[in-house]
C-alpha cells in the first residue's frame, strides 16, 4: 500500500513537472486587438464584427455636449463607428447594463458621442435622448 502512494507521488510530481516546462499553446489573437483591452464591439450591417480598444478610443479626438446642465466629454459615436469602417447606415442600436438605445443617421451627430465612466466603460451621452434613458457600461453597437 506504501509503495502505491510512493508510486502515485511520483506520477503526480512528473505530470506538474512536463506541464511546467510544456511550451505553452498559441493564443487566438483578434485582428484588431487583445481581448483584455476591448471596450465593445461594434456589429456591422453585414453581420461582421470589429472589437473597439481603449487605446483605438482614446487616440480619437474629444468633444463636448452639454446635457441637463453637465457637461459630459469623449469622442463623437460617428468618430467610434469609423473606427470600424461604419459610415452610413440606418440607424444604430446601443446595448449595455441599462437602457437600450436606437439612435437614426440623423441623431449619430455633434449632440451624441460616448463618455467614460468613473469605472473603465463609455456611456451614451445624447442632446436627443433624456440622460436617465442613456445606455451605460456600452457592450455592443449594432449598425443597420
Amino acid at each position: 500500500m506504501k509503495r502505491i502512494s510512493i508510486l502515485l507521488s511520483l506520477a503526480a510530481i512528473g505530470m506538474m513537472l512536463m506541464s511546467a516546462c510544456a511550451t505553452p499553446a498559441e493564443e487566438p489573437v483578434a485582428a484588431n486587438a487583445s481581448a483584455d483591452n476591448v471596450l465593445f464591439k461594434i456589429t456591422r450591417a453585414d453581420g461582421s464584427t470589429y472589437d473597439v480598444t481603449l487605446d483605438a478610443v482614446k487616440a480619437l479626438p474629444l468633444a463636448q455636449v452639454q446635457a441637463e446642465g453637465k457637461v459630459e466629454e469623449g469622442p463623437y459615436l460617428k468618430d467610434v463607428l469609423a473606427l470600424a469602417g461604419v459610415t452610413e447606415f440606418y440607424e444604430v442600436s446601443l446595448s449595455g447594463s441599462s437602457n437600450p438605445v436606437t439612435l437614426t443617421f440623423e441623431q449619430v451627430d455633434e449632440n451624441t458621442i460616448l463618455d467614460f465612466n468613473n469605472h473603465g466603460t463609455m456611456k451614451l451621452s445624447s442632446t436627443y435622448i433624456p440622460k436617465a434613458d442613456w445606455t451605460k457600461d456600452v457592450a455592443e453597437i449594432v449598425v443597420k
